[in-house]
């Protein structure tokens, strides 16, 4: 089940719970009006299942739209607007929960950051509805190729990071290289009937033993450059 459904279900239920108030408020009144309440309810039975179905309708509907929108206001808080991937802040909680974890397991973990290549170069001839679509297109199609397990965030304006849990630096090798594979056969349509590509570096670095997230994150970024300043379109690995 999904926090999502998960926090609709929960507001419902409380809805149907507060539903009881209607016709066991009424009762009470009755009661401190002296009236004899299971005669009251022997001859108005039919009012009172009415009202108690119709409440309860009421409220667990009017719950379920309020935890709908709780839901999306939780999701507003982690994704970025745009792409619909993770945000910086959340990956950050999260970058710092997995390395807790990898250390308490002693399980591999790795980090891929990647930049597109020349994207400045996109907002300047085609203007910023192109860039947005360069960075949609490419984010489904970096997204695509993760486990559900893995997470995909966008850290910067052309900047993203993939944290991969469980994933020894051999595997988050090949991961990166299926990530720029598929990412440099996406053609995105401009005007015209016209497509543009563009490619991706990425930076590649596995948690050492005694590495806090700071560093990880460092030796990843490091690496990117690397692959940035020697061409580009290819996955560099930390060697620190």
């Amino acid at each position: 089940m999904t926090k999502k459904l998960s926090k609709r279900l929960i507001r419902a239920s409380q809805g149907a719970v507060f539903a009881l108030g209607a016709p066991l408020g009424w009762l009470l009144i009755r009661y401190f009006q002296e009236f004899a309440i299971w005669e009251e309810l022997a001859n108005y039975a039919g009012v009172y299942l009415y009202m108690l179905i119709g409440t309860t309708i009421t409220f667990s509907c009017f719950g379920w739209y309020v935890g709908h929108n709780e839901g999306l206001s939780d999701e507003l808080a982690i994704k970025d607007h745009l792409t619909g991937l993770y945000n910086l802040r959340y990956f950050q909680n999260r970058l710092a929960e997995e390395v807790a974890s990898s250390k308490r397991h002693q399980i591999p973990l790795s980090l891929i950051i990647y930049d597109i290549d020349y994207f400045k170069q996109v907002n300047d001839l085609y203007g910023h509805p192109v860039g947005d679509k360069v960075l949609i297109a490419i984010s489904d199609a970096a997204q695509n190729n993760l486990r559900s397990s893995e997470v995909i965030a966008r850290v910067g304006g052309e900047e993203f990071a993939v944290l991969l849990p469980f994933c020894s630096k051999e595997h988050a090798i090949q991961t990166a290289e299926r990530i720029r594979e598929t990412v440099s056969q996406v053609c995105i349509p401009i005007a015209n009937q016209a497509v543009i590509t563009r490619t991706i570096s990425l930076g590649v670095a596995s948690l050492h033993k005694d590495e806090n997230c700071d560093s990880l994150y460092r030796r990843a970024d490091t690496a990117l450059y690397q692959a940035k300043n020697s061409g580009r379109n290819k996955v560099i690995v930390s060697t620190t």
